[in-house]
Parts: structure tokens; C-alpha cells; sequence
């Protein structure tokens, strides 16, 4: 946890992903990526003091910076009103970004070889607000499959890509976003209460890997594992799911060093 102060830093300091040069002069233009690039790397909304401190502005240029970028849509004010958070059109910016032909050909490669290798369908899914986004998604050749298409959303309480994206967030975050108990129910075993998904979440954060047993689909499993940027920070998720008794627990969990090759082969080709 960064001390926050008012006061202007006097040494170099790396704030979360933002390196500041204390004291340097810097363009209206800089201050302003600099407080996006701060809020879009952070794990929760942001107030005015961590913003102003984390890249040593003064807080009335920081609040001035802040109500124009909320007034364009880039950011907004969380349920509070007292924090500062993405805006859907801030997100969107990024899945542009992860959408661009030169990115993604690389991607659907990767991802193509993973179902050759396998049999079953695979997805890249991000996390878009309080939902999984599924942003590509190859599909098996096998007879039997499940329909679901690029740009579908889905819970993240009872999807594997969801409960781990939750699996990077503390309790109160989860609550935020997830929303209040009973969580909504899909098939029989979907967790429904914070104490049963607690502990789903806590055994997925050891394992570094999530399982969805039927929770979201009826004779539907599902495996996934995180994607990294180059700070080490999850930023999509890699699936792969299909029908049961075709796709076992045992097999999904086969697969995880498969899985997870890929996506270090997807981090890699990111960083290019």
C-alpha cells in the first residue's frame, strides 16, 4: 500500500505500473495517460488522493483532469461516487485493441493448434465489468458441441474463466462485482452463496487453474487458465470446454499443461 501525500515526490518511484519522474514538468497530455494507464492497471476504483499521489499531480489539477475524462466517457465514478473506475468505453478501447487483425491472427494460431491437440473447443475470454467476454473462440470438429459465440457474455460466479478472474480479487471486490446472495442460480451445481464460493475461489488461486463442473450448462465442463501481460498481470483467460462424459473433470484437468503452454505462446506473442 502506497503512503499517500498531497505533497509532490522528490525521488523516481514506480507507483503500480506507472513509473513517475518526480519534479519533471510534464504535458496536460502525458498527466492525462498517465491517470488512465493508472486506473486501467489497477485492481480496484481509485479516489482522488491515490490518483493525485500515484502520479504526483495536485489535486485540483488531478480533479480538473478527472471530470473531463469522466465527461468524455473514458472513466466514471463508481456506485459511491467517490472513486474513479474504467468506463464501458474505455473497455472497449482495449477489446479493440486485443481485436486488431495483426494481434489476433496470432492469437486464432495459437488457438487452433490447442484444439488440434485437445479435441475439444477452445475460448480466449476477458473480463468486461461484472461479466466473461468471450472475445474468440475456436470450435472443435467433433460432432457434439456446445453453441456458444464470440462476444457472448457469462456470469463469473459459475464459469471457469469467471472464478478465475475472481480468483485475482479480495473478498470485498468479489462482492462488488458478483453482487448480493443467492447468487443466480443456473443448474444444479452452481455455487449460490459467498462461503461455498470462497472456498471455490481459494482452492483456485493454490492450483493456479479454475473448473466449471456443469455449473453454467447442464453436461458442460469447462477448464481455464490465466493469460499474463508483460507485468505479470491477468488480463484474459484461456478455455476449453465441452460436452460431458466426453470431456471429464479428470480430462479437463489433463489438459491443463496444455492449456497453459498456449498461453505463455499467447503472452510471448503479445510482447512482439
Amino acid at each position: 500500500m502506497h503512503k499517500l501525500s498531497a505533497q509532490p515526490l522528490k525521488t523516481t518511484e514506480s507507483l503500480g505500473s506507472v513509473t513517475v519522474l518526480e519534479g519533471s514538468k510534464s504535458s496536460m497530455a502525458e498527466k492525462v495517460l498517465l491517470i488512465l494507464e493508472l486506473i486501467a492497471n489497477s485492481e480496484f476504483p481509485l479516489t482522488l488522493e491515490n490518483i493525485s499521489s500515484g502520479i504526483g499531480l495536485a489535486k485540483p489539477t488531478a480533479f480538473r483532469l478527472l471530470n473531463t475524462l469522466v465527461s468524455q466517457g473514458f472513466i466514471e465514478r463508481d456506485a459511491n461516487g467517490r472513486r474513479f473506475q474504467p468506463s464501458a468505453k474505455f473497455r472497449l478501447m482495449g477489446i479493440g485493441l486485443l481485436s486488431a487483425d495483426s494481434v489476433r491472427s496470432q492469437r486464432l494460431a495459437v488457438m487452433k493448434r490447442l484444439v488440434a491437440t485437445i479435441g475439444e473447443t477452445c475460448n480466449f475470454n476477458i473480463l468486461d465489468g461484472n461479466e466473461v467476454l468471450y472475445l474468440d473462440r475456436i470450435e472443435t470438429t467433433a460432432p457434439i458441441r456446445l453453441h456458444i459465440d464470440s462476444g457472448m457474455r457469462v456470469p463469473l460466479h459459475c464459469t471457469a474463466s469467471g472464478k478465475l478472474f475472481l480468483s485475482f480479487m479480495h473478498e470485498d471486490q468479489m462482492k462488488r462485482v458478483v453482487g448480493k446472495e443467492p447468487l443466480d442460480g443456473y443448474t444444479t451445481k452452481t455455487l449460490r452463496h459467498y462461503d461455498d464460493l470462497f472456498r471455490e475461489i481459494k482452492k483456485i488461486a493454490d492450483q493456479g487453474y479454475a473448473l466449471d463442473d456443469c455449473e453454467y450448462l447442464e453436461g458442460s465442463v469447462c477448464v481455464a487458465v490465466p493469460v499474463r501481460d508483460a507485468k505479470n498481470k491477468i488480463f484474459a483467460a484461456l478455455a476449453a470446454h465441452g460436452p460431458t462424459p466426453r470431456f471429464t473433470l479428470k480430462m479437463a484437468e489433463q489438459s491443463v499443461p496444455i492449456l497453459i503452454t498456449a498461453a505463455i505462446e499467447l503472452e510471448e506473442s503479445l510482447r512482439q
